[in-house]
């Protein structure tokens, strides 16, 4: 299913890669892949608890989907921008919080075989968080005429 999402995901992806010049393209995936892996490392090395700071980011999600899909009526591209930001943050601490998680899973049944194919949904899960970073980042770097 994992592949199946990906193989979609990379569909969609497509469509929005024929709005964006390839630089800017290149840019954000680069600008995303260093925000990840910065806190991938940050989530995975920390002895802080992320676990407060990841569930105020969850409903900090929820709380700006149910505004994007006020936006989606209001139309407003400045405040799309602005959200951008936002989602970018939120996500941001999600990926941190996420591979603290799935260092703690991995620490407490890494010698087990999971038969509810817990790597399959941590990989998910940061796959996730890269793909959203990515997306608002490009539209970050497009907004204002980047765009072909």
């Amino acid at each position: 299913m994992l592949f199946g999402f990906a193989a979609i995901n990379g569909l969609m992806l497509s469509s929005i890669f024929l709005q964006y010049a390839s630089a800017t393209i290149f840019s954000a995936f680069f600008a995303s892949a260093a925000i990840f892996g910065g806190m991938s490392f940050y989530g995975a090395t920390t002895h802080r608890d992320l676990t407060k700071i990841g569930t105020q980011a969850m409903f900090a999600l929820f709380g700006i989907l149910i505004v994007s899909l006020i936006n989606i009526f209001l139309r407003s591209s400045f405040i799309s921008f602005i959200f951008s930001f936002v989602i970018v943050a939120i996500f941001v601490v999600l990926t941190a919080w996420d591979t603290q998680r799935m260092r703690k899973i991995y620490e407490q049944y890494g010698n087990q075989i999971s038969l509810s194919g817990l790597a399959v949904q941590g990989a998910f899960q940061l796959y996730l968080d890269f793909i959203n970073i990515f997306i608002y980042i490009l539209q970050i770097f497009g907004y204002g005429g980047n765009r072909n």
